[in-house]
């Protein structure tokens, strides 16, 4: 059984990038809806056709188009930094897509959907008619939801084959003719029509794995010490599950369900998710409501047993846990070690209010809540044993994944300083 189905992946990614920012999803919805319906067009009545991957890419890619803007703080009016501020939220963005998503090898598309068609000449890209598609279509959404300033009337005749590419608006202009595509838009029927786009495209494990893998790196957008800490708790959680023998099914279970387990971290404000001090009560009741929002967003679209395993990572043997204050009895062992693999987590990782702890002063807080009825002890005993391996092994992956975020940081500024005078 899958974990998640096609038709939910952009379910899950809606929900996520939705708390982050309603406007920017809403933007990268309407925009990958345009381009859709412009590339069916040209599918169904032009010499241009795309396959059913490549259709799905496409509009993937335009729907997370600005997914840059998620790591702007305060971000009310998408329109000022779709017309003022273009750089550095379309670098990043082609960056995050480059190395995060599964559709790394169509990243650029994404980078150059503000330049100018007129500077279209200066770059070389195989994507160069997708480019010039995704720029119309967003500006289409964009110029049409401005308040502060007002469109020239003539705006789309003025800068015909300037700003735009002109074919392409002919294209929109024919494809709108034919589908309806802005009555869709009133109506609310291309979200519909966006699910059964990607419903009928039966997306590989490892491609769905690639999305979820990426929604939880957005949580960077908030807490690099978040994301650190989610992938140090998958790979706890599957060394401990494969020392406790769990079956194939349950270790897949696991390694998903220890990978979403935060997801709802993505709401807590950053000034108590990376807070220095000890939370008060009130603030700890805020980050305690990650739960409830991990399972908000996925309930109902991945498979059950994932979901009870990743909102169950605080409850206690004891029934002293969160959010649900459920007992032994009512946790099944992937359940019980991803508790485990947490609190391992938490202990060994630097935060923004400790440093690392030592071997023993972990082993110690285990054992004593494995003696306290509040850990499973077995899962405790197998960590002791095995720990030096265990965190051998977790190290030689953190140096990849921090190599990760320092060449992005790297190649970003590098960009920045290379495309800042363009346009």
């Amino acid at each position: 059984m899958s974990i998640i189905s096609s038709k939910d992946v952009n379910e899950i990614i809606r929900k996520t990038l939705g708390i982050i920012n309603q406007k920017i999803m809403n933007h990268g919805e309407i925009t990958g809806y345009i381009l859709y319906k412009m590339m069916e067009y040209e599918n169904t009545y032009t010499e241009q056709h795309y396959t059913e991957q490549e259709m799905v890419d496409y509009t993937m890619l335009a729907i997370l188009h600005d997914i840059g803007l998620y790591k702007e703080d305060n971000v009310k009016n998408v329109t000022d930094f779709e017309t003022k501020n273009l750089w550095p939220h379309s670098i990043y963005g082609f960056l995050f897509l480059k190395y995060l998503s599964p559709m790394g090898d169509k990243a650029e598309v994404v980078l150059y959907h503000h330049l100018d068609y007129n500077r279209l000449g200066m770059i070389q890209s195989r994507y160069m008619h997708i480019i010039e598609l995704l720029s119309l279509a967003d500006k289409m959404d964009t110029f049409l939801h401005m308040k502060d300033e007002k469109l020239e009337q003539d705006y789309f005749l003025k800068y015909r084959d300037t700003k735009f590419s002109g074919a392409a608006l002919d294209l929109f202009h024919k494809a709108e003719e034919r589908y309806g595509i802005t009555a869709n838009l009133v109506n609310g029927k291309y979200r519909e029509e966006l699910d059964v786009l990607l419903a009928k495209r039966a997306f590989s494990e490892q491609y769905k794995r690639g999305f979820l893998e990426m929604l939880v790196y957005t949580i960077d957008f908030r807490s690099e010490h978040t994301v650190i800490h989610t992938l140090a708790t998958v790979h706890f959680a599957e060394q401990l599950g494969r020392l406790a023998r769990l079956s194939g099914k349950d270790l897949r279970d696991l390694h998903y369900g220890a990978l979403l387990h935060d997801l709802g971290k993505i709401a807590i404000p950053l000034n108590i998710l990376e807070s220095t001090g000890r939370l008060s009560e009130e603030e700890m009741k805020i980050m305690k409501a990650h739960v409830r929002i991990t399972e908000m967003i996925l309930e109902g679209v991945v498979d059950d047993a994932v979901l009870q395993i990743a909102v169950r990572h605080h409850e206690k043997l004891d029934g002293t846990g969160y959010h649900r204050g459920l007992k032994a009895e009512d946790l099944t062992l992937p359940q019980q070690i991803i508790a485990v693999a947490d609190i391992l987590s938490a202990l060994y990782g630097k935060r923004s209010y400790k440093e690392p702890f030592s071997k023993e002063k972990i082993l110690d807080i285990m054992k004593s809540d494995a003696e306290n009825g509040k850990i499973n002890k077995n899962v405790v005993v197998s960590l002791e044993r095995n720990y030096d391996k265990i965190i051998h092994e977790f190290e030689k992956e953190k140096e990849n994944t921090i190599g990760l975020y320092l060449k992005i940081k790297e190649q970003y500024a590098v960009m920045i300083e290379r495309f800042q005078n363009i346009n």
